[in-house]
């Protein structure tokens, strides 16, 4: 399979789109983690031929433009910019599948827009990042606090590519899917090496739902739905377990592995599952 790329104004912002396949087939449109970008399912895609695959570095991330001065990185932004996307390109029906926040995005746009999601695969995620009721002031003050006294946190400048991969690295995934991670997020100044993302995504978030507030999103996704979980899932087990409750049709498959194995873990048994669960 050979990958393409484009460039689209969705809602008002620039975005760097990596599609495969040909744009007959059945639309598929994934959707990546926080701070990663669309190079993180190079590894999954090539393996699960015969659909259109739509890969978009998210806002802030990758080759795609930094959203405007004042802008906030919230979940709920990123659903009317991806809706906007499947608007532009004429997908009145498709596939979603989403990793991490990628993963969250899609659980809110599958639940929004339910007549037009066939099915949902998720990997290492369900539902969204929430916070509990009660601690909603504690983090609306913390996250006003930490924009008003701290100043905007500058990239970190590498003296070499090799030095940027593996920084990267450190955080969690293979020096390989660094590298893959880094021909797309690794931009060179005349002072080196950096990670492109913008550096707003490092903000704690102003507000994010409560449970309950999420749940009437699970409970309102109608299609088919693949999760992939990980034994190093980012979630804990018992929460897993209650959204998945939620979710009508739901099948669940739990692999050994890290947040990352679409990319740097067992890739095979990943992309069989998702073929299968297509078909």
């Amino acid at each position: 399979m050979q990958s393409r790329e484009f460039k689209v104004n969705s809602a008002g912002i620039n975005l760097a789109v990596k599609t495969w396949g040909n744009d007959n087939d059945t639309p598929i449109l994934a959707l990546h983690g926080w701070q990663d970008n669309a190079a993180t399912f190079d590894r999954l895609i090539p393996q699960i031929p015969d659909y259109y695959w739509i890969v978009p570095d998210l806002p802030g991330h990758g080759l795609s433009e930094h959203r405007g001065k004042g802008a906030e990185y919230t979940i709920w932004s990123y659903c009317a910019e991806i809706i906007a996307l499947a608007d532009q390109l004429g997908l009145e029906k498709f596939i979603l599948l989403g990793h991490s926040m990628g993963g969250g995005i899609s659980n809110l746009l599958a639940a929004v827009f339910s007549e037009r999601i066939e099915k949902l695969i998720l990997l290492d995620v369900i539902g969204t990042i929430t916070t509990p009721a009660n601690n909603s002031l504690e983090q609306l003050s913390m996250g006003l606090k930490h924009r008003t006294r701290q100043a905007l946190r500058k990239p970190g400048v590498y003296s070499s590519l090799d030095e940027a991969i593996n920084a990267r690295a450190r955080k969690g995934v293979t020096v390989e899917a660094a590298a893959l991670l880094g021909v797309r997020g690794i931009a060179q100044s005349e002072a080196g090496f950096y990670w492109q993302h913008d550096q707003r995504l490092t903000q704690k978030n102003l507000l994010s739902m409560c449970d309950e507030q999420l749940r009437p999103f699970l409970r309102a996704i109608t299609c088919p739905v693949l999760l992939i979980t990980s034994t190093q899932a980012v979630q804990r087990e018992d929460a897993i377990k209650l959204r998945v409750a939620e979710i009508k049709n739901i099948h669940v498959e739990n692999l050994s592995g890290g947040h990352h194995q679409h990319l740097d873990g067992d890739v095979d048994t990943i992309a069989g599952l998702v073929r299968t669960f297509l078909k």
